[in-house]
C-alpha cells in the first residue's frame, strides 16, 4: 500500500513539474513576442518621424535647386541633409535614402535600422509600404575584425 501511495507521490510531483516548465516556455514565449512587436512598434514610428524629416529637408533642398538623394554616398544622402532633418527630429538609429524620383521630387526607397530592426519603406507610384523585420545578426564582420593583415 505504501509503494503505491510513492508511485502516486511521484507521478504527480512529475506531473506538477511538467506543467510548471510548459508554462515557464509558453510565458517566455509570449513576451518575447510581445517585446518583439512593441519594439517594432516603436522602431516604425521613428522610421516615419524621419522619413517626414528628410521630406521637410527636401523641400528646403528643392528650394535650392537640390536634392536629398546622392547615390554616390553610401547612405544616399547629400551633404547637410542630416543636419536639416536633425532640427526637425533627432534619430538614434541609422537611415539610408535607396531611390528616388527626381521628376516628382519624393523619396521612393527609404531604409532604418535601430537595434535589431530594419524598417523598409517603398513608393511606387500612389502605392507605399513600410516593412519591419527583426533581424538576428548572427555575425558582423568589419575591417576591425581583419585577422589576415595581422591588425
Amino acid at each position: 500500500m505504501e509503494r503505491d501511495r510513492t508511485k502516486l507521490n511521484v507521478g504527480f510531483i512529475a506531473r506538477i513539474i511538467l506543467v510548471v516548465v510548459i508554462a515557464l516556455i509558453v510565458g517566455l514565449s509570449v513576451f518575447t513576442c510581445v517585446r518583439i512587436s512593441v519594439g517594432a512598434n516603436d522602431a516604425l514610428r521613428e522610421a516615419k518621424n524621419v522619413h517626414m524629416a528628410l521630406r521637410a529637408a527636401d523641400i528646403e533642398m528643392y528650394a535650392a535647386k537640390k536634392t536629398v538623394y546622392n547615390p554616390a554616398k553610401k547612405n544616399g544622402v547629400e551633404e547637410g541633409v542630416k543636419e536639416k532633418a536633425d532640427q526637425i527630429f533627432v534619430s538614434t538609429g541609422e537611415y539610408k535614402i535607396t531611390s528616388y524620383n527626381t521628376k516628382a521630387h519624393e523619396i521612393t526607397g527609404f531604409q532604418y535600422e535601430i537595434g535589431n530592426y530594419l524598417v523598409t519603406y517603398e513608393k511606387e507610384g500612389k502605392h507605399y509600404s513600410w516593412d519591419v523585420d527583426y533581424v538576428l545578426r548572427v555575425y558582423s564582420f568589419d575591417d576591425e575584425d581583419d585577422i589576415v593583415n595581422g591588425d
